[in-house]
């Protein structure tokens, strides 16, 4: 047998009618005996909704396990991602940081090809090749060219 049968056999009738019958509800006309079965319905009421609350109970209990482990599980997930987008962050500004490198060192290279290039020309006498190579060597950003001197300090200073 149903737990959810249990209020309706206890009244000895169908699931949802009360022990009180219809045919007496209509035959009251005194204003006590309304609220007596007024009272006696609403402690019915009360009485099911005990009986359904204790039947939900292990539900709500188990649903609350789920909530509890399913926000665990949530909060885990929060943190792996969190980490994850910091290590992202992390490998985009060492990329960054790389292509940077990577683009002065390319840089670089091609100021000692323009000095190089100045100086095999003006060996050979081309003077137009020499010219070629010092336009190349202007239009290059002057960062490059101020590290290059730098770099080329360094270098004296270790000789």
């Amino acid at each position: 047998m149903d737990v959810m049968d249990e209020p309706a056999r206890r009244r000895g009738g169908p699931a949802g009618l009360s022990a009180v019958q219809s045919d007496t509800i209509e035959g009251l006309t005194e204003l006590e005996d309304l609220d007596r079965v007024y009272a006696q319905l609403c402690g019915e009421e009360c009485a099911d909704k005990l009986c359904f609350c204790v039947f939900l109970r292990p539900n709500l209990q188990l649903i609350e396990g789920d909530a509890v482990q399913l926000s665990g599980m949530i909060s885990f997930t929060c943190s792996l991602a969190e980490n994850v987008s910091s290590k992202v962050r992390q490998l985009d500004l060492t990329k960054k940081r790389l292509y940077q490198a990577i683009q002065r060192a390319d840089d670089i290279l091609d100021l000692k090809f323009c000095t190089d290039g100045v100086q095999t020309a003006l060996r050979n006498q081309d003077y137009e090749q020499a010219a070629a190579h010092i336009h190349r060597y202007l239009s290059l950003d002057q960062s490059v060219i101020e590290l290059s001197k730098m770099i080329h300090c360094v270098v004296c200073f270790i000789r």
